[in-house]
């Protein structure tokens, strides 16, 4: 670096930052995923992967909640979540918040708006699911209550309880949990700012997320390059992010693609005042929501018929490589024990973990 090239600020003569300088945004918003995470080219590892990301899709579809603007107006792109018995010709109607598929006279259709459909899991390098958690944005009036920052926050606090997950290699004198270098987090959405920022100060391992966001502008990427390693073990200090199609999801594709389609019908629909493509209207029809966010479109039919596959594949799925195990940690559990624990885990989050309220303590 020349002298006229001189840094603002002083940076470590190793550190990435300072081999990124120079070069095009493109590079430092790439990550070679051949290098960085050769595992991934194993079919074994991919499988267990999958069980994971079906299992969130599962717990998403289970506390579906698309009432963004409230259980009453229209909703033209959500007809399938109309409560029944409405007279089709009215100009409004009420929605579901909760969609279960079976009367459950224990359990309440909840349709206040908690959050978006936006949640993520952890799960420790033996195999075990660890917790889940949701957005709450709405739920506590915040815009920094994020998925991935709650369950980091979540995994310290429950270091307290048990320190049993092989959550990363034991820090003398601390608990097993105070490191996650062997917790991933799978998440709906490519990981923000924020969540990238927690999850590196948790060191964990590594996030897989259902669906790129293009708000996210790539950070994830960014911060794992610029990183780098810890010399103790050469592990990333940031959590390396990987986009499901990499593990074989098929749903990663289905989603990017249907939100792209709801971009350009909400773009089409506002300019030409079409409420009747609009997001939402509401039942005085003063308000026209023609916003194409992500967070609409995960309220959507669309988006939710792709997670409703997905959950049909999580309850029927069969495995191809039953006995294999994480090549990183010894006496890890065999993708079948995965997939028998993560069912397990469904049945819990299905009766005990409401959205909104504390679980797994």
């Amino acid at each position: 670096m020349t002298a006229s090239e001189k840094m603002p600020f002083t940076v470590d003569p190793t550190a990435p930052l300072l081999n990124y300088w120079r070069k095009p945004v493109a590079e430092v918003a790439s990550v070679d995923m051949g290098a960085a995470a050769p595992g991934l080219t194993d079919d074994a590892v991919k499988e267990r992967h999958r069980i994971f990301c079906f299992l969130l899709m599962a717990i998403i579809r289970r506390f579906w909640n698309g009432n963004k603007r409230g259980p009453m107006g229209l909703y033209p792109a959500r007809e399938k979540q109309k409560l029944a018995s409405q007279d089709g010709n009215l100009s409004y109607f009420r929605y579901k918040g909760d969609m279960l598929k079976t009367g459950d006279n224990y359990r309440i259709n909840w349709d206040r708006y908690l959050g978006h459909n936006i949640a993520c899991i952890a799960v420790d390098g033996n195999g075990e699911v660890i917790d889940f958690d949701f957005n709450h944005n709405d739920f506590f009036r915040s815009s920094a209550e994020h998925a991935e920052a709650r369950m980091v926050r979540r995994l310290f606090s429950l270091t307290s309880i048990s320190d049993g997950w092989k959550t990363g290699q034991r820090i003398p004198e601390r608990s097993r949990a105070f490191s996650l270098k062997e917790v991933t987090l799978y998440t709906s959405l490519e990981s923000c700012a924020q969540c990238s920022g927690i999850m590196s100060l948790g060191r964990v391992k590594q996030v897989i997320f259902l669906q790129n966001d293009p708000g996210t502008y790539a950070i994830g990427n960014i911060m794992y390059n610029l990183a780098g390693s810890d010399p103790s073990d050469q592990s990333s200090m940031s959590p390396l992010p990987i986009p499901s199609a990499l593990v074989g999801l098929g749903q990663f594709d289905a989603l990017n693609a249907a939100y792209a389609n709801f971009c350009a019908t909400l773009r089409a629909a506002k300019a030409q005042q079409d409420k009747g493509h609009a997001f939402y209207v509401s039942p005085d029809q003063s308000t026209i929501d023609y916003e194409s966010s992500i967070t609409s479109f995960l309220c959507t039919d669309a988006a939710y018929d792709i997670f409703d596959a997905g959950t049909a594949t999580f309850e029927t799925l069969t495995l191809k490589h039953p006995t294999a195990k994480n090549p990183a940690v010894d006496g890890s559990w065999t993708n079948a024990k995965c997939l028998e624990g993560a069912r397990q885990f469904y049945k819990y989050a299905d009766v005990e973990g409401f959205r909104g309220s504390p679980h797994r303590v």
